[in-house]
């Protein structure tokens, strides 16, 4: 019993530990101390200084997470000095962390588009879930896609590359959007509940479609009122079909009007539609009505006749559908804006013989899109650049004749930032001119402001002095409290992105308004940024990374575009578009929604700059396969060092340097994969930042993910994890603390193997071979077929597998199939057929891994003990770091990993006969525990019998060893006081373990606390095939399924009258031409054998296979039927881990797959006229029904096995879960990096 002890936090009493820290025991109060350097599974540290406390008597500011408790201690973990001081260290830190937290591309999209976020979806293929990302702040993404100005793609860092040419950002958010438009399952947000309020929008151009849609989405009922007799406002008024067609528009549209948003066309406010009537209709009002009022030329004679500005004669030709012809006429195009690109190309399209765009600057400063010059160019379009007109000549009837110009030079920088033209003297010239169209700028119409404001019952509407609607710059609140204004008509002619960003902020002020809540912006979030240390230049990245050109946009020839037709035509296929997501450098932080320094960065606005001086640059390792090391993030917390060296006991990482110049490195500088890491991902899990991450071999983001929280599906110690997805498409995992994991470790297989829980091609339906060709076919054909076959032979020519990956429930199923549906007990798993009984029960009255950190002394039993159970090597190293004790290997191997870690190895050739010499040692000199053995026990005198009957010289010989290493083992562990002993079945045989046991019982130890042995099994459900009955031998609870008492229970649960009185061994049936249907549930037997060859023999000689598995494994391909299986997740269910515990899964995920597996069962036994469980719940509390009566004193058995039998036929588990992600490991890091003995 630990002591406690009275002390005050925040001013109230509290309990307290005798030993425990300050962080520890106010975190146990639910009080929140920010740290970075403190992790939980390992010793203080004491780096970060951002956990500092107030402890009264003590100087200065104490760190909370080593300073231990005394009694009457009295702290404070909040106050200004605590906040100035964890910001200090903040700051401090943030000086060194060259970094950026969110991607340039994203950072410079005044909407704050996720870029590098649907980049990595549409990497995946996944344009549906790109496009809902999208549309969380960019609700007309197909428009953008077109016309967009691209402010992210200027940012885009692959223009310091040597291509020199940004992401195809644009073309890429074009193609997801267009294919989503194309699909039959076009994405659909989800409208909030109804809120009962009703908004009125003015204007359905970029901004009013926007603030509608953020506002229907918030559950309000949205109108939108618009000038024209279409909607789009600019973008089909002034921007030509070539660039954007009305369909394509049309339908951006459609996805905003069914939603349930209402337009009203030919309504003008302050004309035909008075505020007062939208006063009384409406709780606000939002104006987004464009900037759409053109200006012409600036300049003496501008109102010649054919002297248009650009705007009024784009929207002219929509209006009235004429176009123009301009057929041997010149135009003079005056302007270097993307509507002056409009005008001049579409003039080409109305026939112009010639065409001129007159700009007074320089090419390299026109604002114009690039890509429109280029065009505009190859169409015809020709430039006087330095040029600007200073008079509009006219004839005598006030027609446009000429314009002259001037020569211009540039000079000093205006405000905006360009160098200002100055006219060069005596340069005038006069230009032959039948049209000119001004693109020089746009004003904004108010002229219903005094509609408004005489009708407005509290507050005035007001403009500014540009002409523009007043607002409040943070909210976009007018004067009037309800309504609001956002677009052109506040911030004058600008971009479509920027209409959206700013309807995206009305819309949140008018939320908040309509909610009675205070107006404000969204919370500063801190942002790193490596701009914030020095300007980023091309040999930063030169060299760094792949070249890789950008893929152009396809478009029509030049001489094809005498029309509107679109002229860009997206790209091509999807391989295309995949290939552009590849140059995408990842500039974002993978950990941007979990990063520990950004949350408490935010939290106490901590500044990068405070300490702006020297800081350390380091390139990205991506050597390792699995993990990458980022030291421009690291914050040299240690923490990765130390969970390595006192959890893992691998050494792997370092600190190199002292001071400043400090950073993380691999042991002797090599790199990672060269040094003593084991690929566990421990290092990944214990960083605060993300200087250590997954070297992932996708694009992973940055994404909100959401969590499933499941069961290890790899291991079989049934430790609890996290796998974090995205719309079901996994992306990470990662561990949780649970009943059985309560150490939070994870295993190396579920850190980076959760990526093949995604793997391509997932079996959604069932599948019928014919003629060699899969063809899908129903779920109730299936069934059909099944039962036929089932009933076409003898009950015995049938057999059923059940997999170590399903759950109890499925398994349940399984053999209630085989035996009350095809009546026969042939039931088995692959994984352990032919391997004899002594598996069944070697997980009774085994120690808990609770019991491992009280051990005295830990052996292990196995080669590569620390890739196969990962998560127990980690608590027996973390062990003997915290009480020093000794690790001594037991193996047939030589010179493995695992064995330089321990302590003592003790090596021999076969574990069957060595333990059972230490047996016949212990029992021949009388060292046995009489007492334990005559009271817990029975059989003893047989086996006692049996096993001195044997020649000692002969199991030392078998054995492969001397009698002094038996003997002082033996002795060892007889007198050790709290040894235990783990083993895997990977490498010990089903007799082997038996043995294992007897040496347990033999000593006293079986079933003691700190004590006895720890079997360990290949799969996360493999003892669940014990339990649930998946053998020809037993039925639920392991018990002999011919027990008289067993059958009446099942038949009587199972409303049968017969089942099966006879038992065959599967093993010999399959392997003998006795069966002719296989049903195999969640094993690739072909893929996973060990003699593969000889294992495809057998399904050659059977008339009808069928595989239920998520993916067309080996076995799969071979079968005549193949049925698509779901995940835990998918369903719910249980699994039994090695130790015997039960663990409960629940449904967290829809499956894709109509029937699920669980239900596939049921309904096979359906079709086999067998009634009962409809749901997972009810089938394991039918299969608990089954388990026989509990003996409290029921004794342990001494079962004497004369021969080894170690038959291991398959790898992995049989699981292709399992094979995909270990032959992953072996072929990128065992085989690439170390000749290694490593058995799959």
């Amino acid at each position: 019993m630990i002591e406690k002890i009275k002390i005050q936090l925040n001013g109230k009493t509290v309990d307290g530990y005798v030993g425990e820290t300050i962080y520890d025991c106010a975190t146990r109060h639910g009080y929140d101390i920010p740290t970075l350097c403190h992790d939980p599974r390992i010793e203080p540290f004491s780096s970060c200084y951002v956990c500092v406390v107030e402890v009264a008597g003590m100087r200065g500011h104490q760190p909370s997470c080593s300073t231990k408790i005394t009694p009457g201690m009295e702290i404070i973990t909040e106050s200004d000095e605590l906040r100035k001081s964890r910001k200090t260290a903040l700051d401090l830190l943030l000086s060194n962390h060259y970094a950026d937290c969110m991607a340039p591309c994203k950072q410079t999209c005044p909407a704050g588009v996720d870029v590098q976020g649907y980049i990595s979806l549409i990497d995946k293929g996944r344009y549906f879930d790109a496009v809902a990302l999208i549309k969380e702040t960019n609700p007309l993404p197909a428009i953008c896609g077109r016309v967009c100005v691209r402010p992210c793609e200027a940012a885009c860092r692959r223009n310091l590359m040597e291509e020199g040419a940004a992401v195809g950002i644009d073309y890429l958010k074009r193609f997801a959007a267009d294919a989503d438009l194309a699909s039959e399952e076009q994405f659909v947000p989800v409208i909030k509940p109804e809120t009962g309020k009703k908004i009125a929008v003015i204007g359905a151009g970029p901004g009013g479609l926007s603030t509608a849609w953020f506002l229907r989405l918030e559950g309000h009922q949205v109108e939108i009122f618009e000038n024209a007799p279409k909607p789009g406002g600019w973008l089909r008024y002034g921007i030509p079909e070539y660039r954007l067609p009305n369909d394509l528009l049309d339908k951006e549209v459609k996805n905003i009007t069914d939603l349930g948003v209402k337009i009203h066309y030919n309504q003008k406010l302050g004309g035909n539609l008075s505020y007062d009537t939208v006063q009384q209709q409406f709780d606000a009002t939002i104006l987004t009505i464009g900037s759409q009022k053109g200006t012409s030329v600036g300049c003496p004679g501008d109102d010649a006749e054919n002297v248009f500005s650009g705007i009024d004669f784009l929207k002219n030709m929509e209006m009235t559908g004429q176009r123009y012809d301009f057929s041997g006429k010149t135009v003079v195009v005056v302007g270097g804006g993307n509507t002056a690109m409009d005008c001049c190309r579409t003039a080409v399209r109305c026939k112009a013989e010639k065409v001129y765009v007159v700009y007074r600057r320089t090419e390299k400063e026109m604002p114009a899109n690039p890509i429109e010059i280029h065009e505009s160019k190859l169409e015809g379009v020709e430039y006087l650049f330095l040029t600007n007109p200073n008079q509009v000549n006219k004839d005598k009837k006030g027609r446009l004749k000429s314009l002259t110009l001037s020569r211009m030079t540039l000079g000093e920088p205006d405000a905006s930032g360009r160098r200002r033209p100055m006219p060069l003297p005596d340069s005038d010239f006069d230009l032959r001119a039948d049209f000119v169209l001004a693109a020089i700028g746009q004003k904004t119409d108010v002229n219903f402001i005094d509609n408004i404001n005489a009708f407005a019952s509290n507050g005035k509407l007001a403009v500014t002095r540009w002409g523009d609607i007043e607002t409040n710059k943070i909210t976009l609140q007018t004067g009037i409290p309800s309504v609001f204004a956002a677009g052109d008509g506040v911030t004058g002619p600008a971009t479509i992105i920027e209409a959206i960003a700013q309807a995206k902020i009305a819309a949140r002020s008018c939320d908040q308004f309509l909610k009675g809540m205070e107006l404000t912006s969204p919370a500063k979030e801190f942002l790193s940024k490596r701009d914030n240390f020095k300007t980023q230049v091309a040999a930063d990245y030169k060299h760094k990374y792949m070249h890789q050109s950008r893929h152009e946009m396809p478009v029509l020839e030049p001489e094809k575009r005498n029309n509107f037709t679109e002229v860009e035509l997206g790209y091509a296929d999807a391989h295309i578009a995949h290939d552009e997501t590849q140059r995408c450098l990842e500039c974002g932080c993978t950990e941007y929604y979990t990063c520990d320094l950004k949350k408490h960065s935010t939290a106490y606005q901590a500044e990068q700059k405070t300490f702006a001086g020297e800081f350390g640059e380091f390139d990205i390792d991506f050597r390792h396969p699995f993990i990458e090391i980022d030291n421009n993030k690291c914050i040299l917390c240690s923490r990765c060092i130390r969970i390595c060296s006192e959890v893992v006991g691998a050494g792997a990482l370092g600190l190199v340097n002292r001071g400043f110049k400090s950073y993380v490195s691999p042991a002797m500088g090599l790199p990672l994969h060269e040094t003593s890491c084991e690929s566990c991902g421990m290092c990944i899990t214990a960083c605060p930042t993300a200087a250590i991450t997954e070297n992932f071999s996708f694009k992973p983001g940055p994404l909100k993910l959401e969590t499933i929280e499941t069961i290890d599906p790899f291991g079989s110690e049934g430790f609890e994890i996290d796998l974090m997805h995205h719309k079901g498409l996994f992306y990470k995992a990662g561990s949780r603390k649970g009943s059985v994991n309560t150490f939070d470790y994870i295993n190396r297989s579920a850190m980076f193997g959760y990526k093949w829980l995604n793997v391509a091609g997932r079996i959604k339906t069932p599948l019928l071979k014919e003629n060699d060709v899969f063809k899908p076919i129903s779920f109730e054909e299936a069934y059909a077929l099944i039962a036929n076959k089932i009933r076409s032979v003898e009950a015995d020519q049938n057999a059923f597998f059940g997999g170590a990956r399903l759950t109890n429930e499925e398994l349940y199923l399984i053999q209630k199939l085989a035996r009350a549906g095809a009546k026969t007990n042939n039931v088995s798993s692959f994984h352990y057929m032919g391997r004899g009984d002594g598996y069944f029960h070697n997980s009774n009255a085994n120690a808990s891994f609770e019991d491992l950190p009280f051990a005295s002394k830990i052996y292990v039993m196995g080669g590569e003990f620390h890739y196969d159970h990962p998560v127990l090597n980690h608590l027996i190293f973390n062990t003997k770091h915290k009480r020093n004790i000794e690790i001594v290997h037991l193996t047939t191997q030589d010179d493995t990993a695992f064995s330089a870690k321990a302590d003592r190895v003790i090596r021999f050739t076969n574990y069957f006969y060595f333990v059972k010499a230490v047996n016949h040692y212990l029992l021949k000199n009388s060292m046995h525990n009489a007492l334990f053995i005559n009271d817990r026990t029975e059989g003893f005198d047989k086996y006692l019998q049996e096993i001195l009957k044997l020649d000692f010289a002969q199991l030392l010989q078998w054995a492969g060893t001397d009698e002094a290493t038996v003997a002082a083992f033996a002795m060892e562990y007889n007198d050790e006081m709290n040894a235990i002993l783990l083993f895997s079945e990977k490498e010990v045989s089903a007799n082997a373990s038996v043995a294992l046991h007897q040496l347990a019982m033999i000593t006293g130890k079986l079933g003691k606390t700190a004590n006895g042995i720890i079997a360990l099994k290949e799969k996360n459900n493999a003892h669940g095939i014990f339990d649930m009955g998946v053998c020809h031998k037993i039925g639920v609870g392991a018990s002999p399924v011919l027990d008289e008492a067993m059958q009446e229970n099942m038949m009587k649960k199972w409303g049968v009258n017969d089942l099966p009185f006879t038992i065959n061994s599967v093993y010999k049936h399959i392997t003998s031409n006795r069966i002719r249907n296989a049903f195999i549930f969640g094993e690739d037997p072909v893929g996973c054998a060990i003699d593969q060859a000889d294992v495809k023999k057998w399904f050659e000689r059977i008339d009808f296979v069928v595989v239920q598995d998520f993916t067309m494994t080996e076995t799969a391909m071979k079968a005549d039927l193949v049925l698509p299986s779901t995940m835990p997740w998918e369903v719910g269910g249980s699994y039994t881990n090695t130790l015997r515990n039960i663990q409960q899964i629940e449904k967290q995920m829809e499956s894709p797959v109509q029937h699920t597996g669980f239900d596939q069962l049921v309904h096979l036994l359906k079709a086999l006229g067998v009634n009962g469980s409809e749901t997972p719940e009810q089938a394991l509390l039918e299969a608990f029904s089954l388990l026989p009566e509990n003996d409290p004193n029921e004794l342990y058995h001494f079962n004497y096995k004369e021969k080894d039998n170690f038959n291991r036929q398959f790898k992995h588990g049989c699981d292709v879960l399992n094979k995909m992600v270990e032959e992953e490991f072996v072929n990128s890091v065992i085989r690439r990096f170390r000749n290694s003995t490593i058995r799959q």
